[in-house]
């Protein structure tokens, strides 16, 4: 048999929908976020990671370095944006016989909506991480896939959550909503009888349960063979001395807030919905019910009061599975980077949409329903492609502002009296972020730590970072002892603040600028990352 032969049988074996959510997906995800993959627009944590080796075993992200090998520890935005979507694809087309896509239009436009989700476009602000991420989504959707698929799957799909969670814990969100769907479904196929269910939901707690413990596990034994503790970072430590039993029901609670705020309020704290959105949203609330509906009724499914209740069960789990990373970290608040499970609130609606498309069930539809389904996936992404592209404009311009006043700066520093090549430069504190922030109303939607309304440069470290990395300018940042003594001095506090004449001057043989009133010691989590190993 010839190559091509091969290949085409291998072909053949790929259902027709996984092929169009994966193409989709791809086709989709280069489009929308193809100014990220053409620029490369650092936030504050992005200016240290040119080149970095990802040793982020103090985060918990054991696995993080290896899979970063895949575009050689650096920023490159073209090659990690395509490695970042053929993972996503690849996602993309082992969710669609998950959630029993037989439609190549509605698996096509879950695809669009994975790529499309605006969670992906912070997720792109931290380039040096984002093909690596999609990596983890990947794996998450694979290990849900493996433990449905096989009687034993369960055992592979707990490595590949494991390995998920050991590249960015926030995904194990994506493991637990899908698995929450995937039972959903198998409450509404009438060829699934209550033990099948019962079997293939406890295959999918397993695979969960498992897959955590096996994490742990190995983080663990990394930490204890590196000599290492974990970051106090957000709270990241407290995984090691014990979970707070206590919180849980507050935690729980805050899940379906949280989830409510989401969708339904614009501007919200940890979100990016405007008006347009909560409106689409408020349209699919009333259009996904009513798909439930219908196919309870077509299938006479109200006579078995198991499947309804199975499947309100599973719909009442969705908002706990897709903020559990309010759960699994209790001491942080999830960024919308962490909800990109939020994402699988409209596959889930497709999904009610596929168990209608049918000769038999579309007789009794309404004739405009397909092509009011297709009108809401163009419009919803439209707005994807707007919020991403806001995301990355608001980023770019902050950066743009950055480099002007670090130029500016640099510039001030040479023409310093007194000043000679490769002397030491003492800089005390960033710019007040009062400074140069950006008054463009739109971008309001988008704000969030990771988007920078003004400058990148939101501590003193940073700074150093900007010259070194980005302008090539090789002024290194002088010891905490140094910088502390410079900010304590009589001479240092006589000094005007930046950019007034006299706020740069050389003291005691170093170029010495204060930015700030004082100096702000680093916290013992900053020095603890930049010891990473």
């Amino acid at each position: 048999m010839t190559i091509d032969n091969r290949i085409g049988a291998l072909w053949k074996r790929i259902p027709a929908p996984s092929r169009a959510a994966f193409f989709s997906c791809f086709l989709t995800g280069c489009l929308v976020h193809l100014y990220a993959f053409t620029n490369l627009i650092p936030n504050s944590d992005g200016l240290s990671r040119v080149y970095d080796t990802q040793q982020m075993t103090i985060s918990g992200r054991w696995f993080l370095h290896y899979v970063s090998a895949l575009n050689g520890f650096t920023q490159m935005p073209m090659a990690i944006g395509l490695l970042a979507m053929l993972f996503l694809s690849l996602a993309a087309g082992f969710m669609a016989p998950l959630l029993g896509f037989e439609s190549r239009v509605l698996a096509g436009a879950a695809g669009a909506l994975l790529a499309a989700f605006p969670s992906l476009g912070y997720t792109f602000l931290y380039m040096f991480t984002a093909s690596d991420y999609c990596v983890a989504i990947f794996l998450a959707v694979l290990g849900v896939w493996l433990t449905a698929k096989w009687k034993f799957g369960w055992i592979a799909g707990a490595c590949a959550l494991a390995l998920s969670m050991g590249t960015y814990q926030a995904y194990a969100s994506v493991a637990v909503t899908l698995s929450l769907l995937v039972v959903f479904r198998a409450f509404l196929e009438p060829e699934k009888q209550w033990k099948s269910t019962l079997w293939l939901g406890l295959r999918l707690v397993f695979h969960l349960a498992l897959g955590a413990l096996l994490y742990y596990l190995i983080l663990m034994v990394f930490l204890r063979v590196k000599d290492l503790e974990l970051l106090s970072y957000l709270g990241m430590d407290a995984a090691s001395s014990g979970y707070p039993i206590g919180r849980l029901p507050w935690m729980i609670t805050s899940t379906y807030v949280q989830c409510v705020l989401f969708f339904f309020t614009p501007d919200c704290p940890g979100g990016f919905a405007n008006h347009w959105m909560v409106l689409l949203d408020l349209a699919l609330l009333v259009l996904a019910p009513l798909c439930l509906f219908l196919r309870l009724g077509f299938q006479k499914m109200y006579e078995q009061i198991w499947r309804i209740a199975g499947a309100l069960a599973m719909v009442l789990l969705l908002p706990v599975g897709m903020d559990f990373n309010q759960i699994l970290s209790p001491y942080s608040e999830p960024t919308p980077m962490m909800r990109y499970a939020f994402v699988l609130v409209y596959m889930a609606a497709l999904m009610l949409i596929q168990m209608l498309d049918g000769p038999m069930q579309f007789r009794a539809l309404p004739r405009r329903l397909p092509g009011v389904i297709l009108a809401w996936t163009g419009l919803f992404l439209v707005f994807c492609l707007n919020t991403n592209n806001l995301i990355y404009t608001a980023a770019g311009q902050a950066h743009r502002a950055t480099e002007s006043t670090a130029t500016r700066l640099l510039a001030r520093i040479e023409a310093c009296e007194g000043y000679e090549p490769g002397m030491e430069v003492a800089i005390i504190g960033p710019a007040s972020r009062a400074q140069g922030v950006s008054e463009i109303e739109s971008y309001q939607q988008v704000r969030h730590y990771s988007v920078p309304s003004g400058s990148v440069l939101s501590r003193n470290k940073h700074i150093y970072y900007y010259f070194q990395d980005w302008l090539n300018m090789p002024i290194a940042e002088p010891s905490e002892e140094v910088m502390q003594a410079v900010s304590d001095s009589p001479e240092f506090q006589a000094m005007p603040l930046y950019p007034a004449p006299g706020s740069v001057q050389v003291l005691d043989g170093r170029i010495v600028v204060r930015m700030a009133e004082e100096y702000t010691p680093k916290a013992d989590y900053e020095i603890a990352y930049e010891n990473r190993r």
